[in-house]
């Protein structure tokens, strides 16, 4: 088998996981809502965040969209998205928002991106058009992912707030609570998405409740499969994310005909397809740094 490594550069944000900041963050009330034929509710919603000395343009950028996106969820919903700021060294590490139990982001259109000034500050500026498909919570059941971590392929030990240097290679480590397909990807901070497993070389196996899965393991790494950090170019450091999806059936998902290069938007479609009871899913932030 040939040498297979997979760079990982990717932040995230996850099922409509929402990046905040230290700094502050500002939603604008969306205009209202309307509801198309198949009942999904589509709104504008916009967000902006302060661009300060620990944030990066391309973080910004990031995180105004996600802020828009949660102020679309919000809308569309009816409901408040609750985050919890997870910080290392008084650094944003990521504020992940899951809000997959109550709908889902199928389709969006960005409307504005662009750094504004206000008061002599600089901010990031987002508006977008959401298509949010509801979903019913009761239907969602006790299924769910116990972990996810992410770890130094040659260490066990695992942190909260995972730090990595440029190039470290990791290792992913999953249980569930029921028998689950588990699918894992890696998000960008523009919402583009790389699938990580199944693969063309290692398709997806159940794993057992509350067995652990390892990828990649010992015998997958021997045969050259690698997953390493990178920082992007350009940038010092990078806040990434590790999405794992569990599913009671086998699922194909961002398989052959979905698009050349899968945004989250197109992952989140396919799962909108998938009976709610039968999927979960969680995330894992960490820090790369060179």
């Amino acid at each position: 088998m040939n040498k297979i490594i997979y760079p990982l550069s990717m932040l995230a944000i996850t099922l409509t996981l929402i990046l905040c900041t230290t700094k502050a963050l500002y939603a604008v009330d969306p205009g209202a809502s309307v509801t198309d034929k198949d009942g999904n509710k589509i709104v504008e919603a916009v967000g902006e965040v302060l661009l300060g000395d620990d944030t990066t343009p391309a973080q910004g950028k990031a995180m105004a969209r996600n802020n828009a996106r949660r102020n679309a969820l919000e809308h569309a919903l009816g409901v408040q998205i609750h985050g919890s700021t997870v910080l290392y060294n008084s650094s944003l590490i990521s504020d992940l928002v899951v809000t997959a139990t109550k709908g889902l982001i199928i389709a969006e259109e960005l409307l504005e991106d662009r750094p504004i000034v206000k008061a002599d500050q600089v901010y990031h500026f987002c508006k977008l058009k959401a298509t949010v498909k509801p979903i019913n919570i009761e239907k969602r059941g006790n299924f769910k992912i116990l972990k996810v971590e992410v770890v130094r392929a040659d260490s066990d030990s695992s942190h909260e707030n995972p730090v990595f240097q440029d190039n470290d290679e990791i290792r992913v480590r999953v249980r569930v609570n029921e028998d689950a397909y588990i699918n894992i990807f890696s998000v960008s901070q523009d919402g583009m998405i790389s699938k990580l497993l199944p693969n063309d070389y290692f398709k997806s196996a159940m794993l057992a409740a509350k067995n652990t899965l390892i990828y990649p393991d010992d015998i997958q790494r021997a045969l050259g499969l690698k997953l390493r950090v990178k920082a992007p170019k350009k940038q010092n450091r990078a806040l990434e994310s590790v999405l794992v999806i569990a599913t009671k059936e086998k699922a194909d998902l961002l398989s052959d005909g979905t698009p050349a290069d899968p945004t989250l938007t197109d992952l989140l479609k396919m799962l909108s397809e998938i009976d709610p009871s039968l999927w979960a899913e969680s995330t894992v932030g960490y820090e790369v740094r060179k």
